[in-house]
């Protein structure tokens, strides 16, 4: 038991029916997992707080390319808030590995550039979720 939080990438197909299926049944989204923590309790507590207005329910909290951009920023400058939780462990193991999780966020930004391009045939989300 523990804080585990990840970045997802969702992609939904756009365009006419019946698109692409899987099983006889039509594709919603498909998801990918651009990032994933374990007890990094300082960035969950920023990213609820910036993002989902303090509301902590394990819910799935929309981040935009600007969003992405401004935790990869506070991951590096060490703007991260001090945040505790029942079984979140802390955050100082993950002072090493700043510029890898910044990076994570960055490439999230880069993939959804990506999604950008005039023939792409699928709209691009990045979405961040923790369980406990």
């Amino acid at each position: 038991m523990g804080l585990d939080m990840y970045l997802e990438g969702e992609l939904s197909p756009m365009g006419p029916p019946p698109g692409p299926q899987q099983d006889g049944f039509p594709v919603v989204k498909t998801v990918l997992e651009l990032g994933y923590w374990r007890k990094h309790p300082n960035l969950h507590g920023y990213i609820v707080q910036t993002f989902a207005e303090g509301v902590d329910e394990c819910q799935s909290i929309f981040l935009g390319k600007e969003d992405c951009q401004k935790i990869a920023k506070a991951i590096l400058e060490d703007e991260l808030p001090t945040t505790s939780g029942f079984f979140f462990g802390d955050s100082e193991w993950h002072d090493g590995f700043k510029e890898a999780h910044a990076k994570i966020f960055s490439d999230a930004v880069k993939w959804l550039d990506d999604g950008k391009v005039p023939d792409s045939s699928a709209l691009r989300s990045v979405f961040y979720r923790a369980s406990w």
